[in-house]
């Protein structure tokens, strides 16, 4: 299994969705041989790919504005710190990608755990740069209710960073 999730401009979803209809468009029209058939169906499917995408690129450009936003009022915390006392406030918290689910979806479901434990953090739209289990990450966003474990508390994304270690620091450290 692939554990890597990279950015896609449409979902999985829909891709299946405008492959479905581009075949069922191609078997009726070798079938009846109407051109007005065609001029239909075309407009239709570009819109089956263009109307995701723009979406899409919607959702990444509100999350990047409002990333500095939510940059100024975050606070670092540690995962076995978040409790329901902290929901609705905006955090940060550093951890490992533990696993990444619905990736297919365009609204990846991260766990991530910092040493003090593990949380969920739900992305409503698709990652900004690849990312794979066992990297390490910075995560921004609002704590909220956990679904459907309402009493457990997840992290709403608004950002998600792939931290990098310095290799200058690195070979310092080790000298």
């Amino acid at each position: 299994m692939n554990n890597r999730s990279r950015p896609l401009g449409m979902s999985l979803i829909a891709w299946i969705t405008f492959a479905i209809f581009a075949v069922l468009i191609i078997f009726s029209f070798s079938r009846s041989k109407d051109y007005r058939l065609l001029a239909i169906a075309i407009p239709m499917l570009a819109a089956l790919i263009i109307i995701p995408m723009i979406l899409t690129r919607m959702s990444q450009s509100t999350y990047s504005s409002a990333t500095p936003l939510y940059e100024e009022k975050a606070r670092f915390h540690k995962v076995s710190n978040i409790n329901s006392n902290t929901l609705g406030e905006a955090v940060k918290i550093r951890g490992t990608v533990e696993r990444i689910s619905f990736r297919w979806l365009n609204r990846p479901w991260l766990k991530i755990n910092d040493g003090t434990g593990a949380i969920s953090a739900i992305l409503f739209t698709s990652l900004q740069e690849s990312l794979a289990v066992g990297e390490q990450v910075e995560v921004l966003g609002t704590v909220i209710r956990a679904f459907p474990h309402r009493k457990a508390q997840a992290i709403s994304a608004i950002n998600v960073k792939k931290l990098t270690l310095n290799p200058l620091k690195q070979v310092q450290g080790q000298g």
